[in-house]
């Protein structure tokens, strides 16, 4: 079996178990597949997120494909990859959507701040923490 199918097939079981790329990279170590290799396509980015997430923004055809067919069908979902041309995004892609999320999260977390201290005041029988709006003088 040439390593490129081999690395498929364990890219389609991380899927389907919901694993998370160090953990497929330990069963590729197994089988003696090192990450980062030049000559295998469809490599994860050096992370700790979950193959499913990994397979849904780089790799969206398959992801489709997975999605809607069982796990019968993962053989021809493994003959179907042989064809399936799509590369991880460029470093500056990467880069971008790392900002975006980290963005995403500060604005989320002063969301929440700010809700916090909306509800903390108009809340009359509830003892109040240390989010109290102090008066002004």
């Amino acid at each position: 079996m040439d390593r490129q199918r081999l690395y498929d097939a364990m890219l389609i079981k991380a899927f389907r178990q919901d694993r998370t790329v160090g953990q497929l990279w330990w069963w590729l170590k197994g089988l003696g597949i090192e990450i980062p290799d030049k000559t295998l396509l469809r490599q994860p980015p050096t992370s700790k997120m979950r193959v499913q997430t990994f397979v849904g923004m780089f790799l969206k055809p398959l992801a489709d494909r997975l999605w809607d067919t069982d796990r019968t069908k993962d053989i021809e979902t493994l003959n179907w990859m042989v064809n399936l041309r799509c590369q991880n995004t460029s470093r500056s892609e990467k880069t971008r959507l790392m900002r975006e999320s980290r963005i995403d999260r500060v604005r989320q977390g002063l969301l929440r701040h700010d809700l916090e201290r909306l509800h903390a005041s108009n809340q009359w029988h509830v003892t109040k923490g240390k989010i109290r709006i102090g008066r002004r003088k």
